[in-house]
């Protein structure tokens, strides 16, 4: 369904009703089963995490009301070859995308017509929407000197590790958990619209580890340190010794098992599972690292024991791979004062 913005339209209120999401995804906000199609000017681009944000004045023809824009967050765009450059401010554009559930003047985008003609696909997979003349999210090649001193600096488990390119990306989280009766009430009492935090309040465990950004691990001697990409997260892994303190991440116990590194945590403070799903502070997570046998792919494995939130232990599955030159970048997120992501909904 295809919705050409007219003033009659603009006027109208588009608060829709929630639809129930699977999953934290673009679903929870945007109305996936619409798209508009507006043409305007962008006034301004903001660059920055959690997402790449920018506004536009729209045409007369499209109501003249300044509508803000959000789309892939920026190091994944960077990765795939679609810099800052390519959305500036002064530029008139073409967008299309899926229209707010929740903010009036809203829409996520997809496609966006450049002036020289191309279209700019910014979600992988999308086919062209007005033109074959188009620029796609393609994973770029790396700097060659970078690639050679990773190459040489590795060192076991100890070097940059990425996901798989999507979509053959592996999610950790499934759709069915062995829930207790209290746990089901609080899941089906949850709305992602109004509880997931659209902002820069990072993850707590498990759930950080189903994040789709480069992670390394660092060898301190008596301790591994877990350098995450998304929101700048430290982990630290204890080898030896160490005060037990609680954190959002918890704490982290290491130990070898042959080549694969174990990891029992216990004491968070900020239990995080997935999709309303609670977790209480008496969790324990252990999970293992397993490089394949050519170093190129990381296998991953969570149990976490909970007996106030699943009946029986949970044990997910995920994996990552080895991008030589591939670094953590900074996430440097910023909340967006007047953004509709921190209106109350």
């Amino acid at each position: 369904m295809t919705i050409q913005l007219t003033r009659a339209f603009l006027l109208a209120s588009i608060f829709l009703p929630l639809a129930a999401s699977s999953h934290h995804s673009r679903a929870a906000f945007f109305d996936m089963s619409k798209t508009v199609e507006l043409e305007g000017e962008i006034t301004r681009v903001q660059w920055r995490h959690p997402h790449v944000r920018y506004w536009i004045r729209a045409d007369d023809a499209y109501g003249g009301e300044i509508w803000e824009m959000e789309t892939t967050p920026p190091s994944i765009l960077e990765r795939y070859g679609i810099g800052r450059d390519v959305l500036r401010a002064g530029t008139r554009v073409r967008v299309a995308g899926p229209p707010s559930k929740v903010a009036e003047n809203v829409m996520e985008v997809s496609h966006v017509l450049l002036p020289s003609g191309q279209e700019v696909l910014l979600h992988t997979g999308l086919p062209p929407r007005w033109t074959e003349n188009t620029i796609e999210r393609e994973l770029q090649p790396l700097n060659e000197a970078a690639v050679r001193a990773a190459e040489a600096s590795a060192s076991g488990i100890f070097r940059v590790w990425a996901r798989q390119a999507a979509p053959t990306v592996q999610r950790l989280f499934v759709d069915n958990y062995p829930l207790t009766d209290a746990a089901q009430a609080a899941k089906d009492a949850w709305n992602p619209t109004t509880e997931i935090d659209t902002g820069c309040m990072p993850k707590g465990m498990p759930r950080t580890m189903a994040n789709n950004w480069p992670m390394e691990f660092v060898d301190e001697g008596d301790r591994i340190r877990m350098r995450l990409e998304e929101f700048d997260i430290e982990r630290v892994i204890h080898l030896e010794g160490g005060t037990p303190e609680p954190s959002p991440w918890g704490y982290s116990v290491g130990r070898w098992d042959d080549d694969d590194l174990v990891v029992e945590t216990s004491m968070i403070t900020l239990p995080d599972f997935d999709r309303g799903v609670p977790l209480t502070a008496d969790a324990e997570i252990t999970e293992r690292f397993s490089m394949s046998e050519d170093e190129r792919e990381l296998g991953y494995e969570l149990t976490v024991i909970d007996p106030s939130t699943f009946t029986e232990p949970v044990t997910l599955t995920s994996s990552w791979v080895w991008r030589p030159g591939e670094i953590v970048k900074p996430y440097n997120c910023i909340d967006t004062p007047g953004s509709w992501s921190n209106v109350d909904r």
